[in-house]
């Protein structure tokens, strides 16, 4: 998919994004066009011809939104205990790029949090998973940070709820 100046798109690791610019960069010899992307707190650059491969992503509309919340209050898939395995599987579900797995990450590691306490990492993983969520939620449904954090939570209340009653 082309992307153009002025386009929002959802980067994979950074979240919400506007495209800014496209430039062309030489590097180690050989002329790249790139995307300037810039997130609330970056600027990067992603070679238009890897732009596919998962690192940038339109932003889901409304109606393709409103089908990630049966995600978002459903039962949680348990991590694995063993701290190793568990890294791999959150770094699998961030890879994924879409916001199903995102929200899969958001309900699963809320749900670990409230029942074990999260290492700093991951920790630090799931803050940023909320907010990329809870941007990319207010962009779809044209609702406010608050409105969206506060829908996010009663979700995730469902789903504590759902997973305890099985």
């Amino acid at each position: 998919m082309a992307f153009h100046v002025g386009d929002k798109v959802i980067h994979a690791s950074h979240g919400l994004a506007d495209i800014v610019g496209l430039e062309n960069k030489e590097v180690a010899g050989v002329l790249t066009r790139y995307y300037v992307v810039r997130t609330k707190d970056l600027t990067i650059w992603i070679p238009v011809d890897h732009s596919e491969n998962g690192s940038l992503r339109m932003p889901a509309s409304r109606s393709e939104f409103e089908r990630l919340f049966p995600i978002l209050r459903s039962r949680y898939d348990p991590f694995s205990p063993n701290r190793m395995e568990r890294k791999t599987q959150i770094q699998s579900r961030i890879r994924e790029g879409n916001s199903g797995s995102l929200c899969r990450l958001v309900r699963d590691l809320s749900f670990y949090n409230r029942n074990r306490k999260l290492n700093d990492t991951e920790g630090i993983i799931l803050e940023r998973a909320v907010t990329w969520l809870v941007d990319e939620w207010q962009y779809a449904m044209a609702v406010s940070p608050v409105q969206a954090k506060h829908e996010l939570n009663q979700l995730l209340d469902e789903s504590f709820q759902n997973s305890k009653e099985q």
